[in-house]
């Protein structure tokens, strides 16, 4: 199954004491996005291998930016880059070690986020990138090892996840393939010889496996394991994209 990959980091791991005290503050360096102040720079992350070519929307973030220092330390915390009085780009520095951790790009209007980068383990490098359309996300592409290698993409459809492909063994390839119908999933695909192609299955009904498929060695029909109700285990939960609560069922 998936981790929690949309529920404030992509790992699903706490982040430490100090640094949960650091990410407290994201509500109120969001909060002043709108702020005043000065024009300084911040250092900005790399881009993860796989994502090199999309230059033209990353040009919105170049130029002169208007800068706010939301703890007073001396430092910019939010940088704005703005062309005829409309907001392009927004950059946020979420631990206050003067490098750009989330990076939110503009439509034309300067209120439609369109993309939107983040470095959750603050070490200059971008973890998840995910673009928008009409004010909610579409997909995403994720580093959750840390390596600079995209491992994770996600597709979503009104904000619900719809379909998932991991590369687990980090070898650049997917080797896993999820399903879901309302964000809730459906069936599970997962190459285990590494040849590319699944080779076992897992069927869900209502969110709790109900069966796994196997490759037949021999060849001919996979393999059926039905699997009873209290050997299920519990219901896996309806995933956002965005990691809000999920509306109640229809």
């Amino acid at each position: 199954m998936l981790p929690a990959l949309m529920h404030g980091h992509p790992t699903g791991r706490r982040p430490s004491r100090s640094r949960r005290g650091q990410w407290q503050w994201a509500a109120c360096l969001v909060g002043l996005a709108a702020c005043g102040g000065g024009d300084e720079e911040m250092p900005r992350s790399e881009v993860p291998q796989g994502s090199r070519g999309e230059t033209a929307i990353r040009e919105q973030c170049n130029g002169e930016g208007r800068a706010v220092d939301v703890n007073n330390d001396g430092s910019p915390d939010i940088r704005h880059v703005a062309r005829g009085g409309v907001d392009r780009c927004i950059q946020f520095d979420m631990n206050f070690d003067g490098m750009v951790d989330i990076t939110r790009f503009f439509a034309e209007d300067g209120q439609t986020i369109v993309r939107e980068e983040h470095d959750f383990d603050f070490d200059g490098r971008l973890d998840q990138i995910s673009y928008w359309e009409g004010g909610q996300i579409v997909r995403s592409e994720l580093d959750t090892n840390f390596d600079n290698r995209i491992d994770t993409w996600l597709w979503c459809q009104s904000n619900l996840l719809e379909r998932s492909e991991r590369d687990r063994r980090h070898n650049g390839r997917p080797d896993t393939w999820e399903f879901f119908e309302a964000g809730l999933i459906t069936e599970a695909r997962y190459d285990e010889n590494n040849d590319g192609e699944p080779d076992r299955w897992e069927i869900f009904n209502a969110g709790r496996l109900s069966q796994v498929r196997r490759e037949n060695p021999n060849g001919g029909d996979p393999l059926v394991e039905d699997i009873p109700p209290d050997s299920a285990g519990g219901t896996q939960e309806v995933l956002t994209c965005d990691g809000s609560t999920p509306p109640p069922p229809e």
